[in-house]
């Protein structure tokens, strides 16, 4: 009797340690983020920034400028994205920006971080 539950309860294990090894085939995880670059950013010079190769996926992007070591615009207003130039409709496009202050003004110094809100 002591042999037919031994062989139960090793069955038993067998079948349910199956299982779960089957219920995790083909299974990934991932943990972070991913990040894709969408865009190819470039910095030619002054306070321009220009994205070239972006997806149309990308339009309607959202900027947020932040100062670096206590950096204050002009005036201590904030430090707008203005869009100066847009190649147009098309599967990529490319986008010329600059920075300016609250009176629309070019920033002529200061370091800022750029970030790009795609959606």
């Amino acid at each position: 009797m002591n042999n037919v539950k031994r062989f139960s309860r090793v069955a038993g294990f067998l079948v349910i340690w199956t299982g779960a090894c089957m219920a995790s085939d083909g299974v990934i995880q991932f943990q972070g983020r991913i990040f894709a670059p969408g865009c190819t950013p470039l910095a030619p010079g002054g306070s321009t920034l220009e994205l070239n190769g972006c997806p149309q996926a990308f339009r309607g992007n959202q900027f947020d400028v932040q100062p670096i070591r206590s950096v204050q615009a002009v005036g201590n207003s904030a430090v707008k994205v203005k869009l100066l130039t847009d190649s147009g409709a098309g599967r990529y496009y490319d986008q010329r920006y600059q920075l300016v202050d609250g009176r629309g003004k070019p920033i002529q110094t200061g370091a800022y971080v750029v970030t790009l809100i795609a959606p």
